[in-house]
């Protein structure tokens, strides 16, 4: 599945993070959940909130912090893709129960209606949807 530029975006959100920092990820947080507040989405805000978290922690952690957020205002939902320039591949590590991480990727998996990895010539997009009856207000 190509992610880049939906047919049915109503509105969308580009936030280059060129040198992005784990202290600054809180700070993402809200914007996010700002721009689904502005988009009467609240109702997907905790699982696209923990979901961004999650990819831009591994951002940071993975590639340098260089990274790009974009998030479309669908007709039937959420899309949202953070694209890194590392050429690492993307991890899903099976996470013993006392692990303090790797579980981050089976997260989103969890939290959200379809995701997936496209590689790209100069790194990767990590993206999510969540369908606008998936969260409990929507």
């Amino acid at each position: 599945m190509t992610v880049v530029m939906p047919g049915s975006a109503v509105r969308q959100v580009k936030t280059v993070l060129p040198d992005l920092r784990a202290q600054q990820i809180g700070v993402l947080r809200r914007i996010v959940a700002a721009y689904l507040d502005l988009w009467h989405m609240t109702g997907l805000a905790e699982a696209a909130v923990a979901s961004v978290t999650e990819l831009l922690a591994n951002a940071v952690q993975h590639a340098s912090g260089e990274c790009e957020l974009l998030m479309w205002d669908l007709d039937d939902g959420l899309l949202v893709v953070v694209t890194d320039f590392s050429p690492e591949p993307v991890l899903f590590p099976q996470a013993a129960q006392d692990d303090e991480s790797g579980r981050g990727m089976s997260l989103v998996h969890a939290l959200t209606d379809e995701m997936g990895v496209e590689y790209t010539p100069v790194g990767k997009q990590v993206w999510f949807r969540l369908a606008r009856s998936s969260g409990p207000l929507a």
